[in-house]
């Protein structure tokens, strides 16, 4: 099996692990309010629907080379991430949502990042099959594994046994959502396009492509997600379940 193939293969794997992640939440917080038996089903069916359709967009689009053209203004690779971007911000707003995120454990929000170490292997994995350049690797200038590292740790060092390290927690949140602005940068410098700086090849074409669309369009706007919710989760709630 080559290395592309197992790259797509994990990458599979690791957004519907996301996506049973989310699910998940969802359902264990639902559980904690006064809804009825339908309506949990309902809105447990719509996320899961939304969400899979989601996925199937970027999937359709990408086979039909939509996300390819870099050289446009703005470049198509946008419209895997605006919608996402105009989510995130809608459920920062929202009243609803937060009664959700409520009845959410902090500490999933900050362990679930770890999905972050295996992400970073399949970059990685991509720069020795060649199809990926080493900047937006860890080999290169891509820190990002150190928050799926230290997620691992810090679910249980800001929450285990009762305790709540608020400003600790913030801090990491803050710190990880750096990296997310560092790797975003450098990936739209390494596309084909008039902002291009790392001029080594391969160009960073990859996410245009069935996987890799989902990096952009669902991944990395998760793992800032995380963070922003658990941001707001630590300074909105005096007490945190």
């Amino acid at each position: 099996m080559s290395l592309y193939l197992s790259a797509q293969i994990l990458l599979v794997i690791l957004t519907f692990t996301i996506l049973v992640f989310i699910i998940l939440a969802f359902r264990h917080a639902f559980a904690k309010m006064q809804y009825s038996d339908i309506k949990k089903r309902k809105l447990l069916y719509f996320i899961s629907f939304g969400l899979t359709c989601w996925l199937g967009i970027l999937t359709v689009l990408s086979f039909l080379g939509v996300f390819t053209d870099f050289e446009s203004f703005p470049p198509k690779i946008l419209l895997a991430v605006t919608p996402a971007i105009i989510l995130i911000i809608a459920l920062m707003l929202s009243r609803s949502f937060f009664k959700v995120l409520k009845w959410i454990p902090p500490a999933w929000l900050v362990y679930i990042q770890s999905f972050r170490i295996l992400l970073e292997i399949i970059l990685w994995m991509g720069l020795v099959a060649g199809f990926i350049p080493f900047q937006i690797t860890f080999e290169g200038f891509n820190y990002d594994i150190i928050a799926g590292i230290t997620a691992l740790m810090g679910g249980f060092v800001f929450f285990a046994r009762g305790r709540l390290r608020r400003m600790e927690a913030s801090l990491w949140n803050v710190f990880g959502i750096i990296l997310i602005i560092n790797i975003i940068t450098i990936s739209v410098l390494s596309t084909p396009s008039p902002f291009r700086v790392f001029m080594n090849e391969p160009a960073n074409t990859f996410v245009a492509y069935f996987p890799f669309i989902w990096i952009p369009g669902f991944l990395v706007p998760f793992a800032l997600a995380m963070h922003l919710f658990s941001l707001k989760q630590l300074w909105y709630y005096k007490k945190l379940n």
